[in-house]
């Protein structure tokens, strides 16, 4: 009796830390995501296993202790100020920025961002979920979508010194 008593304490103690360890975990993602990234290749993978370029070639993710933001755009813009509907249009289909708050699901390897504001006005309210992974030497972070069971687009990013 005293055994099985022992069993069931020792139980509620691994329940009871496990919250812990899975926060402890989080924090470490955090520290690690901390700071200022430079988009360094954008790839969309199709079904057929092809892959190609992304719709941006130029971007900055910044992570700060609460809230995160995000800007792509593609090189080789027109620097004129867009004075006609074609040219605006041109010119918001070039650029995605947006920023929010951020979770992190460490058990999923997930970061949330949960959209405040974005040059996208359907993005606003929602929540963008990432599948991350760092490079052993923590200079290199990938950022995947994954809707289904496959990976769609992933964004790698190193470090800015």
């Amino acid at each position: 009796m005293k055994a099985r008593g022992l069993g069931l304490a020792i139980a509620a103690l691994l329940v009871v830390a496990q919250p812990f360890k899975a926060a402890d975990t989080a924090d470490a993602v955090k520290r690690q995501l901390a700071g200022e990234w430079m988009l360094v290749k954008y790839e969309i993978f199709g079904e057929n296993g092809q892959t190609r370029p992304g719709n941006y070639d130029v971007g900055r993710v910044n992570y700060g202790e609460r809230e995160m933001s995000a800007h792509l755009m593609r090189s080789g813009r027109p620097t004129d100020a867009p004075t006609t509907e074609p040219a605006r249009a041109t010119a918001y289909q070039a650029y995605l920025g947006y920023f929010g708050p951020y979770t992190i699901d460490a058990d999923r390897k997930v970061v949330v961002h949960h959209v405040a504001g974005s040059s996208l006005p359907n993005w606003i309210g929602t929540d963008q979920v990432r599948h991350y992974g760092f490079s052993s030497d923590g200079k290199q972070l990938t950022l995947s979508l994954k809707p289904g069971d496959r990976i769609t687009q992933t964004l790698t990013w190193e470090r800015v010194p």
